[in-house]
């Protein structure tokens, strides 16, 4: 670490998922910071009569240069070390998400993409009656970008370093400058901001609130998911009812979700790879014994639907893996007064985990990054303390936001399960709009405030 004088300051990431890569990208092409000529730095240099011409131009040449170094940690060995993916939906925060990017990076991003779909102003999802088949509602979704996630971090790997197979063990921000991470390896690294973006299990959350204050909650909703290819004919039976994915719901409280996750570039239908998502309220333990369990049970689920949603469930791969569990949730909070305030932050699932019913989690974590980078953009100097200022104002303006966010899924991931409310939920009712809306220099800038409501899910103790 360098000292305040030399404006050295650096930024580390915990985790190299979407919104780890996000920020790195960001602060990748943070603009140059051009020093005032009543710089203390500068004045400082004037008044020594020893410097030379070249110390001068050395000091110029550092506060002209683009961007904020920023390591990116993850405990993987490798971005394909796991065989699980799955893919999401940008719905709102594609404009910054473009602007945290590099032109290069974001070129790419369609490749990413699930399909071939070019985005367009009239792109929706499809939501259908399991019970009829009938349409019930094309909900707006213009320009929307569904992504497949593995892909997606590659993608957004390109030009940042990442550090694989580091574990962290454990964080130290008071021992000295900045704030140090420790790691399984027994290796350790030490910059001026770190922030926590290694998903809803956050090491860094707990290291912030406590472990009890940090635990995630159950929401009372299980969800069951599996990938699996289609006989041709039901691959092309599902994409006639739309190119993307069919959202349905049944008046028994069943939701599951039919979507394409890889057709990109691959012409034969035999080829795309589909995503099925079936979830539902229960309480008790979720006890399936293997992933032919957990799809067996789809199947089930799905045999009441009408057609062609029953039988293109049935024809699911029982040879896939498949998972099934409880959606976790953690309504966002603050950490005011923690001794790393302003050193130590979070982004992403680790800031505010929500249920994923109406698809904003991947969007606000897009947003947490931009606000971040945009605040460091603001600083009025390269310093550690205006690093940990634009910290401070980040939070500032995501714990409110995070928390709404969470709130909100919450309700909307609720009310899909209970027929007689789902026509009024955020998702019917607001479609896949933010929920507190455009958030501005760092303040609760509200285009729509929706009235929270307080639901207890089930399963869990008052």
């Amino acid at each position: 670490m360098g000292s305040a004088e030399d404006e050295d300051i650096s930024v580390m990431v915990i985790g190299a998922g979407s919104g780890g890569r996000l920020i790195a990208q960001g602060l990748r092409k943070v603009s140059p910071h051009i020093l005032p000529l009543t710089s203390p730095l500068l004045q400082k240099q004037k008044q020594n009569k020893n410097g030379s011409s070249s110390s001068l131009t050395q000091l110029l040449t550092l506060s002209l240069k683009a961007g904020i170094p920023c390591t990116v940690f993850e405990q993987d060995a490798s971005l394909d070390a796991r065989t699980r993916d799955w893919d999401f939906g940008i719905y709102w925060a594609q404009t910054p998400l473009g602007a945290c990017l590099p032109p290069d990076v974001r070129a790419r991003i369609v490749a990413a993409q699930v399909d071939n779909v070019a985005p367009s102003a009239d792109a929706h999802l499809a939501t259908f009656n399991a019970e009829t088949g009938e349409l019930m509602r094309r909900v707006p979704a213009p320009y929307y970008l569904r992504l497949r996630r593995r892909e997606f971090a590659r993608v957004m790997g390109g030009g940042i370093d990442i550090r694989y197979g580091k574990r962290l063990v454990s964080v130290d921000a008071t021992s000295g400058d900045g704030v140090t991470a420790i790691f399984g390896d027994g290796t350790r690294h030490t910059a001026t901001v770190l922030v926590g973006a290694e998903g809803a299990h956050s090491p860094v959350r707990e290291y912030l609130v406590g472990p009890e204050k940090g635990a995630l909650l159950n929401s009372g909703v299980v969800l069951s998911i599996v990938q699996s290819k289609l006989p041709v004919g039901k691959a092309l039976e599902l994409c006639r009812l739309h190119p993307r994915n069919a959202l349905t719901f049944h008046p028994n409280g069943t939701f599951m979700w039919f979507g394409v996750h890889d057709a990109y570039d691959k012409p034969d239908p035999a080829e795309w790879e589909f995503t099925f998502m079936t979830s539902w309220k229960q309480t008790g333990p979720v006890a399936f014994a293997d992933s032919k369990e957990i799809i067996r049970d789809m199947k089930q689920r799905a045999a009441v639907f009408a057609e062609p949603f029953r039988s293109i469930a049935d024809a699911i791969d029982e040879k896939r893996k498949a998972y099934s569990n409880y959606l976790p949730y953690w309504p966002t909070q603050g950490w005011e007064g923690h001794p790393a305030r302003g050193k130590v932050t979070l982004a992403g699932d680790a800031a505010h985990p929500m249920t994923p019913h109406r698809g904003q989690g991947l969007n606000n974590a897009i947003l947490d990054c931009h606000q971040f980078v945009q605040q460091v953009e603001a600083m009025p100097g390269r310093t550690p303390e205006a690093l940990s200022e634009a910290v401070v104002r980040y939070e500032t303006e995501m714990w409110e936001r995070g928390h709404e966010a969470v709130m909100s899924s919450l309700e909307n991931s609720l009310a899909v399960h209970d027929w007689d409310v789902l026509m009024q939920s955020p998702f019917f009712k607001d479609g896949l709009t933010q929920t507190a809306a455009r958030m501005g220099n760092g303040r609760g800038e509200k285009d729509a405030q929706q009235s929270p409501t307080k639901v207890r899910p089930e399963g869990l103790s008052a």
